[in-house]
């Protein structure tokens, strides 16, 4: 089975969905250009992210995992200032089928706020209901989420992105390790998508290749999964190459790893309904 643990689908129905910003001229990305492109490259099932176009509101992630029950989990974005965020977060995971919450470290003018105390209850929730989060920045930001990571050992979290590491940092890697270090947190996982733009070679990219390696160092094959960014990937990459750069192109991965890395550790990861 092969998954795709990270991409985003918005409407052109802009009247339904409108989007936060008033955007109309999004580029296509609906559910069902997603199903035709899995069905098209072999992917089974996917994982959707609440595009930050429509901020708050869940409600085409909601309807997409309605409309296709089984073939998507789902993560949501909630006011973390919100007082009924702990609430609304309930209600996404049990009445919608929500695996949990992402963090967008770099809209708060410090990433600390999403560790702070005020944080704890909607945490509390969450390992409550089951849920977990996703940590979205870069890597000069992932520390500032450690303390909270730290006192809820038993709510899960995966870095998206390789935790927006770069790849040409040299023996030192500074940004890397902060990365690295959430590896000693066994509630840690993280994402592996295409780092094409941090390159300076063609596809297969392979002066990425070595940061990769170092992360899977790190965490082991049970603590990565595989993602696109569709439809973003469809501007630049393809999606067809997105999945062959890891099923292909990484020689330090083996068979085993791939079928953990492409599919087994999302399966065991996210709530897919259904």
């Amino acid at each position: 089975m092969i998954i795709d643990a990270h991409l985003h689908v918005w409407s052109d129905d802009y009247t339904r969905y409108p989007m936060a910003d008033g955007r109309t001229d999004a580029a296509p990305g609906s559910t069902e250009l997603l199903l035709e492109t899995m069905q098209t490259h072999g992917v089974d099932k996917a994982v959707i992210v609440q595009p930050i176009y429509y901020l708050y509101d869940n409600r085409y992630v909601i309807d997409s995992l309605k409309k296709y029950p089984g073939k998507f989990a789902a993560v949501g974005i909630l006011d973390r200032h919100a007082p009924d965020t702990p609430d609304q977060l309930e209600i996404l995971v049990k009445e919608h089928g929500f695996s949990g919450l992402r963090m967008h470290l770099g809209r708060p003018d410090d990433p600390a706020e999403w560790a702070a105390p005020d944080q704890d209850p909607i945490w509390r929730k969450a390992e409550e209901v089951g849920a977990l989060f996703q940590s979205f920045g870069p890597a000069d930001k992932q520390p500032a989420i450690e303390p909270i990571i730290a006192r809820y050992p038993g709510v899960k979290v995966v870095i998206d992105h390789i935790g927006g590491a770069p790849t040409d940092e040299g023996d030192d890697a500074p940004l890397l390790g902060n990365v690295l270090k959430m590896a000693q947190y066994p509630n840690t996982y993280i994402k592996f998508t295409p780092q094409g733009h941090k390159s300076k070679e063609d596809y297969p990219f392979a002066d990425t290749h070595g940061t990769f390696e170092k992360i899977y160092d790190a965490f082991g094959p049970q603590r990565i999964m595989w993602g696109t960014d569709f439809p973003h990937v469809m501007r630049d990459l393809g999606y067809g190459r997105a999945l062959d750069l890891f099923r292909e192109h990484m020689a330090f991965l083996n068979d085993e790893d791939k079928e953990w890395i492409l599919g087994k550790t999302a399966l065991n990861f996210w709530n897919f309904g259904g």
